[in-house]
């Protein structure tokens, strides 16, 4: 970056944000079985390789997306989310769920989260932060038309920046509380998906239209996330695919109808559905042939997923030899003897369990079976 102009630096570290924006949004669909090594690869293609080309094909004033179909995603909905989505969707191909998570009929097993207020931190401080996102997307200007400028150089409000924000998260909660019947998980998620579908109109949208927006957004998550983990039996641990790539190409289609004539960059090139089209149409291939390629490669190469008891040991133990959650430690329990001797509970209670079972099948009931 040139450090002696201020707008140019700013710029540079908005970007490097962006980039590794990317590489989290796919890190949280892979947890719990891929080599650390192996994401830190996939995540400097993610980031630096795949985002930057799009980024400069339609996240530019003068990028050809921009200048010849009038493409027009303000707050990159598509540009970061969408891509970084399709990018992990290919990823997830090749690693493969989670130890345990489809039984043998191959039904999907919920995993729970092992503390919903920590999730609901972690979301308002995503909630803060996009208020930066956002005003990092934008250009301040004193010379012709003084007042602030998108991504593309056509004017917007700082106002109406914040309002879409506001009303994108407001409409996301409803929407993802509706459509999943009050399920925690996909409440909170949809507050992310909906600001994600409004951002590509944000400099434009009123925001009531954003709110409604918002709120088909994240239904649509909802629906998405349940589909991709019952019938396409892809365990994305987060939701990723869903919320941000899904819920980020329709963003990018949404303004093909909702913004559709309005000018985009500095030749004033009108936004239209087919230039949306054509930029979803580019930027698919472009974040998941790259994702699915690479970690084929790695996976041939036996360095994408870490070994089954590595997995089930647990990888913070594995990587960093320590738990980074010792209150979910499991404790044995003891039982202390007439003598005050203290001895494990567990060979115990299953002994005790198993003069239950063949008394109750010598009285004439079915015996159950136990393993020890």
């Amino acid at each position: 970056p040139n450090l002696q102009d201020h707008v140019s630096l700013v710029f540079f570290l908005a970007f490097l944000l962006f980039s590794w924006t990317t590489a989290s949004i796919m890190s949280g669909a892979v947890i719990e079985r891929i080599r650390l090594s192996a994401f830190l690869l996939l995540a400097v293609m993610l980031g630096s390789v795949v985002w930057i080309l799009d980024a400069a094909w339609g996240w530019s004033s003068g990028g050809w997306l921009t200048t010849r179909f009038g493409f027009h995603d303000a707050i990159a909905s598509g540009v970061v989310h969408g891509v970084a989505g399709a990018f992990t969707l290919g990823v997830l191909l090749n690693l493969g769920p989670r130890i345990g998570k489809y039984d043998i009929a191959g039904r999907a097993r919920s995993f729970r989260p092992h503390n919903t207020h920590m999730t609901l931190m972690g979301l308002m401080l995503i909630f803060t932060g996009f208020y930066g996102f956002y005003a990092a997307c934008l250009v301040i200007q004193s010379t012709a038309f003084p007042g602030w400028l998108n991504i593309y150089l056509s004017p917007t409000t700082l106002g109406t920046i914040a309002m879409v924000i506001t009303f994108g998260f407001a409409g996301g909660f409803t929407g993802g509380w509706f459509a999943s019947k009050g399920d925690p998980f996909w409440t909170l998620s949809g507050g992310l998906a909906g600001v994600i579908a409004v951002s590509a109109g944000a400099d434009v949208y009123h925001p009531s239209l954003a709110y409604l927006l918002a709120f088909s957004g994240a239904m649509l998550a909802v629906w998405a996330g349940t589909y991709i983990e019952q019938k396409l039996r892809i365990d994305d641990a987060v939701g990723a695919v869903a919320v941000h790539g899904v819920c980020g190409f329709y963003g990018v289609f949404l303004v093909g109808i909702f913004a559709g004539g309005y000018p985009t960059g500095i030749n004033n090139i009108e936004s239209s559905m087919g230039g949306q089209l054509v930029g979803m149409l580019t930027f698919i291939p472009l974040g998941f042939l790259p994702g699915y390629a690479m970690s084929w490669v790695l996976k041939k190469a036996n360095l994408l997923r870490v070994s089954p008891e590595v997995e089930l040991e647990g990888l913070d133990l594995a990587e960093f030899q320590r738990d980074f959650y010792p209150e979910f430690e499991r404790v044995p329990e003891v039982i202390v003897g007439p003598d005050g001797e203290e001895l494990e509970a567990a060979p115990i209670l299953i002994g005790e369990y198993r003069k239950l079972t063949v008394g109750s099948a010598s009285a004439g009931r079915p015996a159950t079976r136990v393993d020890a």
